[in-house]
């Protein structure tokens, strides 16, 4: 794994962090002191070593258990499927990739005998990009290095257009943040708005206000960890259901953050054909919608 680090001059073991986001500190300790980390080409074992905005940060492929990739029967959603990629809808509840601190199983155990996935990775095979556990919807899967690659080529260059829908507290007006995102300083599990964090933009658009929450559509033109989590929360209007970034009333109304990735366009990495997926409510949005329209 290779990043660049964008950012002010931070401690390795946070880069590291940053990069492998499922990994405790301390795995993480022990992966920079065992030398599998080199920042511009040379071997770094200390976790306190300063890394400068720029650094070429690589860490060494891990090892997995070797159960991590064994196959699941769990239904899958396959919206579409070519030789090079599949879109599928992901549920809520279900977190995308193997990794040390998830012992249930995942959308990639469960794809691994469905159908090819791209050989990137030995955790997360034919993953471009990801959803939060709690979060439901579109997602792209390459089957092919070559699909891959041009994927994330896409996915850097900020043409692959990604649409949420959200239910979220208080009275909202379209608008756009444009905040950056790092790791919290007072909670390393989460994430926060930090002036040293990395660009992070979203758009959101009102659909329905409903009493006291709103429907909203969300745009969001980086991909950074909860950002649309994170902004929401930021500008006073958390989405409902949400645990970590959000109000602890309500609780009962939904039983997962209220967000879903509705809408999924890019270009074919292949063909080059404009590609435009939708994915519809979820049957428990739709059941919070009928709740909260019903206490109006």
């Amino acid at each position: 794994m290779e990043r660049v680090w964008s950012g002010k001059e931070e401690r390795l073991d946070l880069v590291v962090k940053e990069m492998l986001t499922d990994l405790s500190r301390e795995k993480i300790k022990g992966i920079i002191e065992a030398g599998k980390v080199s920042v511009d080409g040379r071997v770094i074992c200390k976790p306190s070593f300063k890394v400068k905005d720029g650094s070429d940060i690589r860490i060494e492929e891990l090892p997995v258990e070797d159960n991590t990739l064994l196959p699941y029967d769990l239904p899958v959603d396959i919206v579409y499927e070519d030789e090079s990629i599949a879109v599928v809808n992901k549920p809520p509840g279900l977190v995308v990739h193997p990794a040390p601190s998830v012992k249930s199983p995942t959308l990639v155990n469960a794809l691994v005998g469905k159908i090819e996935l791209a050989p990137v990775n030995k955790e997360r095979p034919g993953i471009v990009h990801r959803l939060d556990r709690d979060t439901s919807g579109l997602m792209v899967i390459a089957k092919t290095l070559q699909s891959y690659n041009a994927l994330i080529r896409e996915m850097q260059e900020r043409r692959i257009k990604k649409e949420y829908i959200a239910v979220v507290y208080g009275k909202v007006k379209s608008g756009m943040i444009n905040a950056p995102i790092g790791r919290s300083q007072l909670n390393r599990t989460k994430m926060a708005v930090s002036p040293s964090g990395r660009i992070a933009i979203t758009h959101y658009e009102l659909l329905e206000i409903i009493g006291d929450y709103s429907l909203i559509r969300v745009r969001i033109e980086t991909g950074r960890t909860h950002q649309i989590r994170v902004h929401l929360s930021y500008i006073g209007h958390p989405v409902v259901g949400d645990r970590v970034y959000g109000r602890k009333e309500d609780e009962t109304l939904i039983s997962r953050q209220a967000l879903h990735s509705s809408r999924l366009c890019f270009l074919h990495p292949v063909s080059g054909k404009l590609l435009d997926f939708y994915s519809p409510i979820p049957e428990d949005i739709e059941n919070l919608l009928k709740r909260l329209r019903g206490m109006i």
